[in-house]
C-alpha cells in the first residue's frame, strides 16, 4: 500500500519503524529493507522489465517471416521507438521522485532509532549482511537529518582496512554519514586512519585511488578535517603511474583549489586563486542579508534599460498618489455618511414635532 501510494504517510513510516524493536529477526529486516527504500527500487524494477518485454516482443515480431509488408514493419518501428523512449523517461523520473521523497524523512524520532540501530549494529550477533544494513540506515539519518552520533566514526574507523569484506560498502557509508554539522576534531583521525591503510606505496592501485575518492568525499563535506601536512602528501600522487590514481588526486587537488586554497602549497594553488575563499567555521551561522540572485535581476533589468526595451517606472509617485486617491475616496465616503446622518436626524426632528 505505500508503494502504491495509498498509505504514503508518517504514520504508516513510524508504525513499520516500530518493527526495528521486535525479536523476529525476520520482521527487523523487513523494516530495514522498507526503510532503506527497497519497495522503491522493487517497482523501478518491475517497470523495466514489463518495458522491456514489451520491446522484445516488438522486435521479435519484425523480424517474423512470412506475410510483413513494409508498411507494416515501418509502424511497427516507431512503436518500437516509443516504447523505448517512454519507457526510459517513465524510469528515470521515478527514481528521481524515489530519490527526493524516502521514508526516512518522516519518521518522527530519527536520533532515537539511528541509536538504537548503532547499539543493535555493535552487540548484535546477525549475519554480516544484516549488520551492514543496519550501518548502512544508521549513517543515512545522520546524513539526512544532520545528526550527531559521535561514536558511530570510531566504529566505522575499526573496518577501514583493504581486507576488509565489503570495504567499499563500509566507505559509501562513512561517507555518507559525514555532513557540515559534524566536528572536524571527530573526522580527522578517521581520515588518517583512512589515508594510512590505503595510500601508500605499499598499496595497490586500485586502494590507493578507493583511498583518495573516499578523502576527497570527505573533505567535500567537511574540508576542515584536512590538515596542510597530509594533503602536500596526498597530492603527490598525481604523478603516480596509474590513471586512477592520477586522476584521484588531481580530483583532490582542485576541490581544494576551490573550496580552501590557503591550504595548499604555493606552487599548487593555481593562478588567480582566492586565498580568501574558506568553508564556514565550525558553529558559525550563515546569516542572509539579501535574496540570493537579486544581483542578476538588476543586472537584467540595466541591460534592458540601456536597449530601451524597459521602460523607466516611477513607483514611488505611482505609490503616493494610489494612496493619495484613496485617502481621497475614504474622505468622500466619511463626508457622505456624515451628511446621511445629519438628514436623518433631522427628519428624526420633524417628526417629532
Amino acid at each position: 500500500l505505500y508503494r502504491r501510494g495509498v498509505w504514503r504517510d508518517a504514520k504508516t513510516v513510524n508504525v513499520v519503524a516500530g518493527a526495528l524493536s521486535c525479536a523476529h529477526a525476520k520482521l527487523r529486516v523487513a523494516a530495514l529493507h522498507f526503510l532503506l527504500g527497497a519497495h522503491d527500487e522493487a517497482v523501478a524494477d518491475d517497470d523495466e522489465d514489463e518495458a522491456g518485454e514489451r520491446a522484445e516482443a516488438l522486435r521479435s515480431s519484425l523480424g517474423k517471416d512470412g506475410a510483413q509488408t513494409q508498411r507494416s514493419c515501418k509502424k511497427k518501428q516507431r512503436k518500437l521507438k516509443r516504447a523505448v523512449k517512454s519507457s526510459n523517461k517513465k524510469s528515470s523520473a521515478e527514481k528521481q521522485a524515489a530519490a527526493s521523497f524516502a521514508a526516512i524523512h518522516l519518521l518522527h524520532d530519527p536520533h532515537a532509532i539511528a541509536e538504537k540501530l548503532f547499539v543493535e549494529a555493535r552487540k548484535s550477533s546477525e549475519r554480516f549482511e544484516i549488520r551492514l544494513m543496519m550501518i548502512n540506515l544508521a549513517s543515512r539519518l545522520i546524513g539526512a537529518h544532520r545528526l550527531q552520533l559521535p561514536n558511530f566514526y570510531p566504529f566505522l574507523q575499526r573496518y577501514l582496512q583493504p581486507h576488509q569484506r565489503e570495504i567499499t560498502l563500509l566507505l559509501a557509508y562513512l561517507v555518507q554519514a559525514c555532513h557540515e554539522l559534524v566536528p572536524p576534531e571527530m573526522l580527522q583521525p578517521v581520515l588518517q586512519a583512512l589515508v594510512n591503510h590505503f595510500v601508500s606505496d605499499k598499496s595497490r592501485p586500485e586502494m590507493v585511488a578507493i583511498g583518495l575518492n573516499t578523502a576527497r568525499e570527505i573533505c567535500n563535506r567537511v574540508p576542515l578535517a584536512m590538515d596542510a601536512t597530509l594533503l602536500s602528501d596526498l597530492i603527490e600522487y598525481r604523478n603516480d603511474r596509474d590513471r586512477a590514481v592520477v586522476a584521484a588526486a588531481r580530483s583532490l587537488l582542485q576541490l581544494f583549489r576551490q573550496r580552501l586554497p590557503a591550504l595548499l602549497p604555493k606552487k599548487y594553488r593555481g593562478k588567480g586563486c582566492d586565498l580568501e575563499a574558506a568553508p564556514v567555521q565550525y558553529g558559525a551561522l550563515q546569516v542572509s542579508t539579501s535574496v540570493p540572485g537579486v544581483e542578476l535581476l538588476a543586472a537584467q533589468e540595466a541591460r534592458l534599460a540601456a536597449r530601451g526595451k524597459l521602460l523607466p517606472r516611477d513607483d514611488d509617485k505611482e505609490w503616493e498618489q494610489g494612496i493619495g486617491d484613496s485617502d481621497g475616496d475614504s474622505d468622500d465616503e466619511f463626508a457622505t455618511g456624515a451628511e446621511g446622518g445629519d438628514l436623518a436626524a433631522g427628519e428624526g426632528e420633524v417628526d417629532g414635532e
